[in-house]
């Protein structure tokens, strides 16, 4: 099979529709770092978050009080059965909703919503308008490892510091520019275009899935009197065509410090959008994201509405001055706001701001 040829965008299209239910993730891998486990295909899953090293206690019943049947680790997978609400008040926690594996409770705001949805490899790579290889892809299992290229002296915060092992997560957004076969297995070459020391990384092609154009096509874009509003207080995000409020979701925006908001009030334009960054600030001691996806940065000192894929405490402020979402409201809210972005790059920088929509962010 030559793995360098070229295909047509009609031909990427049909590949990137196939169905990829039936398949399972094989059992060989090029290294132990690569390995990936063979989860139920599309069942609800959910990731173990936290600090490196992070561990939680599950428990019989749906609270703190209840006995603990079992111990989970930063990036164990679990099942998730169902969710339920807490059978006894936190009242340290707004939110009082759990999940409940086959081996006991877990409060949800430790886990991400994940699923394994693994997908058929292409066989080439597409071409770009000027007829460079490259595709946009998501990660749609719930972790999988990286075969990292190149020296690892240089290679990002996020890679050294997991010991050699590090993980790519669900929901995360990539740019792919290269495949190869190893060990009869399709990998395809991962990096980020933006915001990201030039970090490149072989990755098992089935953990990831192709994003076509027509997925991250504008929605109404011809609708000019556009605005989100975010209310600090309430922790939520409102978009509005007129006066008619078109999407709602939850939001986790920036903390207090030093008695002052991290997420400031006031009404700016949309300036930048792009389907993926990576985002760190404040060194070693910081943090450190890649493959932030669908990214809308808003406000002159960088914050940004953005998919948040390391927590799972949405209406509690968390991030520093950001505007955190669930993937798929994140993605809408991008598609929906103005200025459009082209596939190809994937990223915006608007040159003023007569085209852009604009973000309203209140206190009560």
């Amino acid at each position: 099979m030559n793995l360098n040829a070229n295909i047509s965008r009609r031909d990427f299209l049909k590949l990137t529709g196939l169905a990829a239910g039936s398949l399972l993730l094989p059992a060989r891998k090029t290294s132990a770092a690569m390995l990936l486990q063979e989860w139920p295909v599309g069942a609800n899953l959910g990731r173990v978050l936290g600090d490196i090293g992070t561990y939680f206690e599950l428990r019989s019943e749906p609270n703190f009080n209840a006995p603990v049947t079992k111990g989970v680790w930063r990036d164990d997978i679990l099942e998730v059965k169902q969710v339920v609400i807490a059978n006894q008040l936190d009242p340290n926690r707004y939110k009082q909703r759990w999940y409940e594996t086959p081996d006991g409770f877990i409060n949800a705001i430790f886990v991400q919503p994940v699923k394994n949805m693994p997908n058929q490899p292409i066989s080439a790579m597409p071409l770009d308008n000027e007829g460079r290889p490259g595709m946009w892809v998501e990660v749609s299992v719930p972790k999988v490892g990286i075969e990292y290229s190149g020296s690892w002296d240089n290679a990002s915060h996020w890679i050294k510091s997991r010991f050699g092992s590090p993980f790519l997560y669900y929901s995360q957004v990539y740019w792919a520019s290269d495949i190869r076969m190893r060990d009869g297995q399709t990998q395809y070459l991962l990096s980020e275009k933006y915001g990201a020391a030039p970090d490149n990384y072989w990755v098992d092609a089935r953990a990831c899935r192709p994003i076509s154009e027509e997925e991250v096509a504008p929605i109404h874009p011809d609708v000019g009197d556009k605005k989100v509003l975010i209310n600090l207080d309430y922790q939520t995000v409102q978009c509005f065509e007129g006066s008619r409020e078109v999407y709602f979701s939850e939001t986790s925006t920036g903390w207090f410090k030093e008695g002052k908001r991290l997420t400031p009030v006031g009404t700016t334009p949309v300036w930048r959008k792009l389907m993926s960054l990576h985002m760190s600030a404040y060194g070693d001691e910081g943090y450190d994201l890649p493959g932030v996806a669908w990214t809308t940065i808003f406000h002159p000192e960088g914050q940004a509405i953005h998919t948040a894929y390391w927590h799972n405490d949405f209406i509690n402020p968390l991030s520093n001055g950001c505007i955190n979402l669930l993937p798929h409201d994140a993605k809408w809210i991008w598609r929906w706001i103005n200025p459009q972005v082209g596939y190809y790059p994937g990223e915006l920088t608007v040159s003023g701001s007569a085209q852009s929509t604009f973000v309203q962010v209140i206190e009560r």
